[in-house]
């Protein structure tokens, strides 16, 4: 079974799996069933026309005292293991139906909240499982989760505009509709707004790599690479203007390689951490009820 759980991790998320192998076996297995539930979620949103009976479906089986689907019933093995927190996967639910009545945010505070949701969530429980217990570590995992979604805000605005979405702000943008996004007319205005999205989710990483204190030993090194594997590709976007609403950006297995060996040869320089206070204030100020 747990095979099965790292090969969707495999099929769907590379940057993260690539990473993974530098987990212990254990570690591995239960970062699979994590993504696998998020992801069963995520997809049953977003399957045509029923998606709103699948996703409640999914819901509903989670909720029951014994589930039906093997996938929830492996996760909430999972949750009982690591005592995760129920805001988390609760917070994660509503960010998922929220897609299914989609809004374009108004503004930054809006698309912060709702990456909380969908990633940041993930980060919080993913915390427990890499084995970061401190009382304050979570806080940090979710600003890393924040900072990887808003790279993919910035990654898959194309994909987004064929899905009839806009996950760039409202205030960031001028007469800008799904429509007529990917227009050359407008690129100068998204590429700007793209830079804007991810010098924030630079924010968001400075404070998750300093939360990687917190993680054991063991887990440290694949953290640093997941990160910045995942902030390497908002780089790519922005090198790569002329291109960035026509094709996605991603790093092929020789950038990875070649990223993750830089990262090895200074990952006693990187690793070197002391522990630091979380600017809660600056950076989870719209959702400071998880508190």
């Amino acid at each position: 079974m747990n095979e099965n759980f790292k090969e969707v991790l495999k099929d769907h998320a590379k940057s993260f799996y690539f990473a993974g192998l530098l987990l212990d076996k254990k570690t591995l297995n239960d970062a699979s069933i994590l993504y696998a539930f998020c992801r069963q979620l995520d997809d049953a949103a977003d399957e045509g026309t029923d998606n709103v009976t699948k996703l409640n479906s999914l819901i509903t089986d989670y909720k029951k005292s014994s589930s039906e689907n093997q996938v929830n019933n492996a996760f909430k093995i999972l949750q009982d293991k690591y005592e995760l927190d129920q805001i988390f996967i609760d917070d994660l639910m509503k960010g998922i139906k929220a897609d299914l009545s989609f809004e374009q945010p108004d503004n930054l505070k809006e698309l912060i909240i709702y990456s909380y949701q969908v990633a940041g969530t993930v980060g919080g429980l993913m915390a427990k499982i890499l084995g970061a217990n401190d009382q304050n570590a979570w806080k940090f995992a979710v600003d890393l989760g924040i900072g990887m979604q808003l790279t993919n805000i910035a990654r898959d605005i194309k994909e987004d505009a064929i899905n009839k979405r806009i996950y760039i702000p409202k205030d960031m943008l001028e007469d800008v509709t799904y429509q007529n996004i990917l227009d050359d007319s407008n690129k100068d205005q998204v590429f700007k707004a793209t830079g804007s999205i991810l010098k924030i989710a630079d924010q968001y990483y400075e404070s998750g790599l300093k939360g990687i204190f917190h993680i054991p030993h063991k887990n440290k090194f694949s953290i640093l690479v997941a990160a910045n594997l995942y902030r390497s590709i908002g780089d790519k976007v922005l090198k790569n203007k002329s291109e960035f609403l026509k094709s996605r950006s991603y790093l092929n297995i020789f950038e990875k390689f070649i990223l993750l060996s830089k990262l090895y040869f200074q990952k006693t320089k990187l690793l070197s951490l002391t522990i630091v206070e979380h600017d809660t204030d600056k950076l989870h100020s719209p959702y400071l009820k998880i508190k």
